[in-house]
C-alpha cells in the first residue's frame, strides 16, 4: 500500500472535521517567529491557510509558511540580477544613512560651505601680499619708489603663477 502525501488545504480540512482545535495568529507567531499582524498578512496573502473559524491548525500553517520562504529562495537564486539589485540598494541605503549620521555629528560639512570659506580666506591672504609692498615701503624708510615697485611686482608674479596651477 503506497500513500501519497495530501495537500496543506485537506489535510487543513481533515484536522478541522477532526474538531482539533485551532491556535491564534499570536499562538503561530511565537512557532514561526512572526508577530500575530504579520502571520494575518500572509494568510490574507494566501501563504498560510486560515482555518473557517479563524484560527490557524499549527502543522500545516507551519508547512505553508516554510513551503513559501523555499518558494521565495527558489526565485531569488533563479534571479541572480534581482539578487544583485537588492544588494546595491541594500549598500546604497547603508552609505545613506551613514552620510546622514556622520554629517548629523558634525563629522561632514557641506562642499559649498566649504568652498565659500576657502574662498574668502584666499581672498584675504590674496590682499595681505598685495599690501606688502605698500607695508614694508612705510616700516622700511630707505626702499626707494623703484624698490616699492620691484616687490609689488614679484608679489603680483607669485600670485600669478599661483593661480595658473
Amino acid at each position: 500500500m503506497t500513500f501519497s502525501p495530501i495537500s496543506i488545504e485537506e489535510e487543513s480540512g481533515i484536522i478541522a472535521m477532526a474538531g482539533t482545535p485551532g491556535i491564534t495568529a499570536a499562538e503561530l507567531g511565537i512557532y514561526l517567529g512572526l508577530s500575530a499582524a504579520r502571520v494575518n498578512a500572509h494568510a490574507r496573502d494566501g501563504k498560510i491557510p486560515r482555518r473557517e473559524d479563524g484560527g490557524f491548525d499549527l502543522k500545516p500553517a507551519v508547512r505553508a509558511y516554510v513551503d513559501s520562504i523555499r518558494s521565495r529562495g527558489s526565485t531569488l537564486a533563479a534571479n541572480p540580477e534581482l539578487n544583485e539589485q537588492k544588494v546595491r540598494l541594500a549598500r546604497a541605503s547603508a552609505e545613506k544613512i551613514e552620510l546622514q549620521n556622520r554629517k548629523a555629528a558634525g563629522d561632514l560639512l557641506a562642499a559649498g560651505d566649504v568652498e565659500r570659506e576657502w574662498a574668502s580666506v584666499l581672498r584675504d591672504v590674496r590682499a595681505a601680499l598685495l599690501a606688502l609692498p605698500t607695508r614694508a615701503a612705510s616700516r622700511l624708510g630707505h626702499l626707494t619708489a623703484h624698490d616699492v615697485e620691484t616687490l609689488d611686482r614679484e608679489v603680483r608674479a607669485v600670485l600669478e603663477e599661483l593661480s595658473d596651477g
